[in-house]
């Protein structure tokens, strides 16, 4: 038989453009979920039903993650931190799918049917995270965009268009600062 160390092994490039992407959404979805934790009632209420110390992270397996902490009455995004330990980790299978549900291809229930996400933890609280990640998605998207995200989209209101410009604001404050 030949030697098969003759031949140069085919190593797959990185996905930078996925992973650039699925940062960025993260850094909105963090810096959405911080300012609306502030202005709107219903996440507030939400946040406020988890422990007092509750930490949970979005995450790509090998790739971005998001780290997010309520404790002492505020709700932060802490950035892209490695999560030594959370109450929830909600984890993509790998960067291609992450970016297809970043950009709206796939819905986030049809990913988990499909097994491209998993959850560690508490599914109750899970579910909870969904629903003011919808909340969340709702504030910062416009509605042709969260219609791709969100089952149903909820009727556009002068309150909501006020605090869709106050998260872009608070967003904007955030990158610069």
């Amino acid at each position: 038989m030949k030697e098969v160390s003759g031949y140069k092994e085919i190593v797959p490039g990185k996905k930078w453009f996925a992973t650039l992407v699925t940062r960025i959404f993260f850094f909105f979805i963090g810096m959405g979920m911080q300012t609306a934790y502030r202005i709107d009632p219903d996440v507030k209420k939400e946040v406020d039903s988890w422990p007092e110390t509750f930490s949970f992270c979005m995450t790509v397996v090998g790739g971005p993650s998001m780290l997010m902490l309520k404790k002492a009455g505020s709700f932060q995004y802490l950035g892209e931190k490695e999560a030594f330990y959370c109450d929830v980790e909600m984890c993509f299978k790998n960067i291609t799918f992450a970016y297809l549900i970043m950009t709206g291809r796939i819905s986030v229930p049809n990913a988990v049917y499909h097994n491209r996400q998993f959850v560690k933890g508490d599914l109750s609280y899970g579910m909870s995270i969904i629903r003011v990640l919808n909340i969340v998605q709702t504030l910062l998207l416009p509605n042709f965009l969260a219609r791709f995200y969100i089952k149903e989209v909820p009727k556009l209101t002068f309150k909501k268009v006020v605090n869709r410009a106050i998260t872009y604001f608070n967003i904007s404050y955030g990158a610069i600062k």
